[in-house]
């Protein structure tokens, strides 16, 4: 396994990954409407190639994207366009993803110092490459001076492992997800 600088060419099988772990949630949907919600959200966060890695085994196994809180890209005019192509169920749900992905990056914007990094995406389907992809970010971040690394999370992830990984619990909140009410969490990493 070998952590590498993740590739825009990488969307499509992140994507499939993507599905993998949060396939339960949006299981009762359709195929459009399940993929538009995937490269959505990878597309959401991979906002800097600087702090945006992948786990590679010979295939895509695993990526982790961070940035800073005024980094921006065009997805989410974008995804909004695509939104309105929906039929109305399909538009309500696609929508509630979007409020509660911006609610949640607004909160820990407003915790962030503007040097400070937000991990915005992290997955792992290899056993250790979690560690070697959350060591990577580390690393290139300290090499660029940043002091801390935020991110946010829910009660349906195993928040217990950014416990495990010296993050500090900040703050919580609560938010509606596809109908289903959800405690968000924001941890902090403070850099050394």
């Amino acid at each position: 396994m070998i952590v590498r600088n993740f590739l825009d060419s990488d969307i499509e099988a992140a994507s499939k990954i993507t599905y993998t772990v949060w396939g339960d949630l949006y299981a009762h949907e359709n195929d459009e409407l399940q993929k538009l919600i995937y490269d959505f959200t990878l597309k959401y966060y991979y906002l800097n190639k600087n702090y945006s890695f992948a786990l590679d085994d010979n295939e895509l196994c695993g990526l982790i994207f961070a940035a800073f809180k005024t980094d921006k890209n065009s997805v989410l005019d974008e995804y909004k366009n695509k939104i309105t192509l929906l039929n109305d169920n399909d538009k309500q749900i696609a929508q509630n993803l979007f409020d509660y992905v911006e609610k949640a990056g607004k909160e820990v914007k407003q915790v962030m110092n503007n040097d400070d990094l937000m991990m915005g995406l992290f997955i792992s389907r290899k056993k250790g490459g979690g560690r070697m992809l959350l060591s990577k970010l580390v690393e290139t971040a300290i090499n660029s001076g940043i002091k801390n690394i935020y991110l946010w999370t829910d009660t349906t992830c195993d928040f217990d492992y950014y416990q495990k990984n010296n993050f500090t619990f900040v703050k919580e909140f609560e938010c509606i997800v596809n109908n289903k009410k959800i405690n968000t969490l924001i941890f902090k990493k403070p850099l050394s």
